[in-house]
């Protein structure tokens, strides 16, 4: 398990046999194989299901941070902590968008004093989670997880008369991205189309606050308006083949000969907006945060398999 040490250091966290974490799920897999004359299939589904805890994180704190851009104003937003799924994505809770300026004067505390005072309309409305009367960082808590509840694959294939298809799909469920690529502070960048519905007077988002270089509220500090739901299911390869009759290709000292169009990504059915649902990991504490990765490719190929 990492041991967080201080940024300072300029070294990438220890690993160490520290702390206790628990474990558990199910694994199951199933197939089908059938013949009905010249018309042949078979499936098979495999699934699994995890959840885990971490018990004891191996320090006195019981909690420790693992993801930081400190510098970029979005702030700490990957952590460990003692009870809690490990990691988990770790932010600000929020309750929309500033629509005008009455809405930001009223909200206060207990005390009459604006929780936000920076605020304008158009920025985001932030939770005082602990409910002590200030907008803070003990405010921040479990906003999501990149660690898929559910992890599944399922192939088909079927064969007839020469022809045989090969369909595998996969995906998962149960689990959130961190669109990091969501970040309004740099300016030199493009943007998704996302950016189109963004706040640009009264009524017009509750979820995408308005664009400002100054942005005196803190807007892109690590809040659960990154979250969003990672589930998918992909067709990952698709191949379509036709073998030619031994009695056509033998005329020509070809033994067997088979023809085939293959894809790979051809599908893809999920509700996240980025490019990617699958989102690459540099590592355990980094599941699920997606910084722009280029996206996997479709491709369909043909070729040929030749046996002499």
């Amino acid at each position: 398990m990492d041991q967080p040490i201080p940024s300072y250091v300029g070294q990438s966290a220890p690993i160490a046999n520290a702390g206790d974490m628990e474990n558990w799920g199910l694994e199951f897999e199933m197939g089908w194989k059938q013949s009905l004359g010249d018309f042949k299939y078979s499936v098979n589904a495999n699934a699994s299901y995890l959840k885990n805890k971490l018990i004891k994180l191996g320090n006195a704190s019981g909690e420790a941070i693992y993801e930081n851009a400190g510098a970029s104003g979005l702030g700490s937003y990957v952590k460990g902590q003692n009870g809690e799924v490990y990691p988990f994505f770790y932010g600000y809770k929020t309750a929309g968008i500033f629509q005008n300026q009455a809405q930001v004067d009223a909200y206060v505390n207990d005390k009459g004093v604006k929780l936000q005072p920076k605020a304008q309309p158009g920025d985001v409305i932030f939770v005082d989670y602990d409910n002590n009367g200030v907008i803070e960082d003990a405010d921040k808590t479990k906003i999501g997880k990149g660690m898929p509840d559910w992890t599944f694959g399922l192939t088909l294939n079927v064969e007839w008369k020469g022809f045989d298809l090969n369909l595998f799909f996969q995906g998962t469920a149960g689990n959130d991205v961190f669109d990091f690529s969501q970040r309004g502070d740099i300016p030199a960048m493009n943007r998704p189309t996302w950016i189109l519905d963004r706040w640009i007077g009264e009524g017009t988002s509750n979820k995408i606050p308005r664009m400002t270089s100054s942005n005196p509220n803190s807007n892109w500090r690590s809040s659960d308006l990154y979250i969003k739901d990672g589930s998918y299911v992909r067709l990952k390869t698709a191949q379509f083949g036709y073998t030619l009759p031994a009695m056509w290709t033998q005329k020509v000292s070809v033994q067997k000969l088979r023809v085939y169009i293959a894809a790979e990504n051809l599908l893809t059915f999920t509700g996240y907006d980025g490019f990617d649902p699958e989102v690459a990991s540099g590592g355990y504490t980094t599941i699920g945060i997606d910084r722009g990765i280029y996206p996997q490719a479709r491709t369909i190929s043909v070729g040929a398999n030749i046996t002499f």
